[in-house]
């Protein structure tokens, strides 16, 4: 008995020994950018053929794929998700046009969109990117929302790596715990393009700089028999290095290259090497994703005996896939709202935004929206959150973070008109932006513009109420602009030309109760001033008048686009009384209108609009006039060349877009023409409709990262013809 006992003690030792450890089946997802999406079909071919995996490494784009098929995502659903993403709006921080505030939409149309630059200790600060990926970690925190209470990457339904840059000493970082959407956004950090993500106390980008293929950190998860899958970019022949784009490019292709090498020249035997065939398509190439996800099914069904290998029968995958399964979430009943102030002068001001998700259920979709509209200000690098629990209710924790190249802000714009005739006028834009004055979003604009139009405007704008709906802003303006005078609106001969200036300060309350109306009035008191710079002397040599009044103004604009928009409108509706109870020096009412809207058909957009200034009074104020001239604004004058009491503008312009829409990267070029009536006269007494003047213009348009360009002809009857090279949009607002 005792014999047996020792024998069968040995045998059990023996076999403990000699018992292999369990093979473990690891997938490498490589980085590529756009490229990425084959491994969707890399995915497909291993489901179909019943290959389990094990754990997964990936980095960048490739982090994007293995960290939702480790959370339990299939490979239908990531394609789903990755066709359904606007990809042109996901490389884009602001929340679509419609749905920013007010000002930054005026802000557009007064040519302030393009440049920022930060004014912080004194000097000027930049940008760490060009996109910071607000809406990517929007993104990314939705889509794995139910991964929410996992600890470490261990724990998700497929164990987990993804890999990033420290671009301080520019080690590797593997991620195998903490917050997964910021591990996988870390990842895909392009040094340039996106933002680099500060977390856990390091600042990081893009893995791929390091390990683009990261296999040796799928063998330090275990993984005895790897399915690598490369998507990385071929080098280029030597012909296409033609710009410093495509030189600096090439220089980080041949490192990246390098390092993968090493990484397959440890593959073996029992290994399975992928390298899709995708032609042309490029790291930016997202539109072509249907393509590119066929060509990794193609691929890996070149494989398809080797990945035999670790095929396994229906009923062990059947217990893969349950377990793989993703996890149901149940949106839980919002407690709290804990928007954390560390980082953010204006915590508060977001706090307010995002209140109406108190004590409702949790829809990310709503909350995303509501901290798009709080992004639309202007002053944050990101807004992001987490579900958090607290005394056993669920919450949501902000983490607002302000611009790192701020507070103060300068920005710049351009507009400009020429007629190659040697009439022109340009007009310079610089604006200084004090933002964060207090936690209620309170800030301090300063605006210089020279040019046709001599300008300084200060203004202090306070938001407040429960969800910063209403405002208050005091200002001071200050302009100045020559005016020619002459015989009509033909202005065949110019009789004189004065010079105007005006000085105002006002104070305007407004109600502003969604991103698309606003209400506003303003009180205001000002001196208007004009000299006579050359001309007749049988006309006035000069005029000064005080006017005081208020103001009543309706705006609503829902338009998509400010240079080129495709759908939306945008109304502009003011009635302005001057009272010589407020100071001015005889009593006036202007009225003004601007409309616009646009509606498209394929490539084909139309913008449909009509112009009206209509003043009237005892007598002639020199605040009561209204301009046309420029381009689809009475084609064939210069800018602003006519002034009158009453102008009024009927338009239609057309524009079809020459270049592709699809791609990421693609400059947008426009065709298109304008026809267009319009008039001048004195009083409104005098208003006839067979006075109209009609007009027309063809012309190229660019939308630039600066703002659209033009360059066009036009012409009016009367023999009025003007070329222009114009920078700004068609649109104007009700100055």
């Amino acid at each position: 008995m005792r014999l047996s006992l020792r024998l069968l003690a040995f045998l059990t030792l023996v076999s403990c020994i000699a018992a292999p450890a369990a093979a473990r089946t690891c997938l490498v997802l490589g980085g590529g950018g756009a490229r990425g999406a084959a491994h969707i079909g890399v995915l497909k071919v291993l489901e179909r053929e019943r290959v389990p995996i094990d754990c997964i490494t990936g980095t960048s784009m490739g982090a994007i794929v293995g960290g939702l098929y480790a959370a339990g995502y299939d490979a239908d659903a990531i394609e789903v998700v990755l066709k359904g993403i606007d990809w042109k709006d996901m490389f884009r921080d602001d929340p679509p046009r419609q749905e920013l505030p007010m000002r930054r939409k005026e802000d557009e149309l007064r040519f302030l969109g393009g440049i920022e630059l930060g004014l912080k200790d004194g000097s000027i600060a930049l940008p760490r990117g060009m996109i910071q990926g607000q809406k990517l970690q929007l993104l990314l925190r939705r889509l794995l929302l139910s991964t929410g209470g996992v600890q470490t990457f261990d724990d998700l339904p497929i164990p987990f790596r993804s890999i990033a840059t420290d671009i301080g000493n520019g080690e590797k970082v593997v991620f195998s715990d903490g917050d997964l959407a910021m591990a996988i956004r870390a990842s895909m950090s392009v040094p340039g393009a996106f933002a680099p993500v500060r977390y856990r106390g390091r600042l990081m980008v893009d893995g791929g700089i390091v390990d683009n293929v990261p296999i040796d950190v799928a063998r330090a998860l275990g993984g005895t028999r790897l399915i690598v899958v490369n998507v990385g970019e071929p080098l280029v022949d030597e012909e296409k290095l033609n710009s410093p784009f495509s030189i600096a490019n090439q220089m980080l292709t041949t490192l990246m290259k390098r390092e993968t090498d090493i990484q397959l020249a440890t593959l073996g035997d029992a290994d399975v090497l992928i390298v899709p065939d995708l032609g042309d398509v490029g790291s930016a190439d997202f539109q072509r994703a249907g393509e590119t996800v066929a060509a990794g099914a193609a691929s890996a069904e070149k494989a398809v005996v080797a990945l035999r290998r670790y095929a396994v029968d229906e009923a062990r995958y059947a217990q893969f896939t349950a377990r793989h399964r993703q996890r149901g979430f149940d949106p839980p009943l919002i407690a709290f709202i804990d928007v954390l102030r560390g980082r953010s002068r204006t915590a508060a001001y977001v706090e307010q935004r995002l209140s109406d998700n108190v004590d409702k259920p949790f829809d990310p979709k709503t909350l995303e929206s509501d901290i798009g509209l709080a992004y639309g200000e202007g002053s944050y690098e990101r807004i992001t959150y987490e579900l958090a629990e607290r005394d056993g209710k669920t919450g949501l924790e902000v983490h607002p973070v302000d611009k790192g190249w701020g507070p103060n802000f300068l920005r710049f714009g351009l507009r400009l008109s020429d007629d190659f005739a040697g009439r022109n006028s340009y007009q310079l834009i610089g604006e200084m932006n004090f933002t964060g004055l207090n936690e209620r979003g309170g800030e301090s604009r300063n605006r210089l513009e020279l040019g046709r139009v001599t300008g300084l405007h200060s203004e202090f704008y306070q938001p407040f109420g429960d969800h910063g709906q209403y405002y208050v802003a005091p200002y001071l303006d200050y302009r100045a602009n020559n005016i020619p005078i002459g015989s009509g609106i033909d202005l065949n001969e110019t009789l004189a030309e004065y010079r105007r200036s005006r000085s105002i300060a006002a104070l305007e309350l407004g109600y502003t109760p969604d991103a698309t109306w606003r209400f506003s009035g303003t009180i205001e008191y000002g001196y208007d001033s004009v000299k006579r710079r050359v001309g007749t002397p049988d006309l006035p040599a000069s005029l000064d008048q005080t006017f005081g009044g208020v103001k009543l103004q309706v705006t609503r604009d829902s338009l998509d686009d400010s240079g080129f928009p495709t759908r939306g409108s945008r109304l502009d509706l003011s009635d302005e009384l001057l009272l010589t109870e407020l100071g001015s020096e005889s009593a006036a009412n202007v009225v003004r209108l601007n409309w616009d809207t646009a509606f498209s058909y394929g490539a084909n957009r139309w913008l449909v609009g009509t112009r009206l200034h209509s003043a009237g009074g005892d007598g002639d104020l020199l605040s009561t006039f209204g301009t046309l001239g420029g381009l689809a604004n009475l084609s064939g004058f210069t800018e602003n060349q006519l002034l009158a009491g009453q102008t009024a503008l009927g338009r239609v312009v057309y524009y079809r877009r020459l270049t592709d829409a699809t791609k990421l990267i693609s400059v947008p070029v426009y065709a298109g023409a304008s026809l267009e009536a319009g008039g001048i006269w004195d009083t409104r007494d005098e208003v006839r409709g067979k006075d109209l003047v009609g007009a027309g213009s063809l012309f190229l348009g660019i939308d630039t990262f600066l703002g659209p360009v033009f360059v066009g002809y036009g012409h009016a009857q009367g023999g009025h013809n003007s070329f222009y090279l114009t920078f700004g949009s068609l649109l104007r607002p009700n100055d």
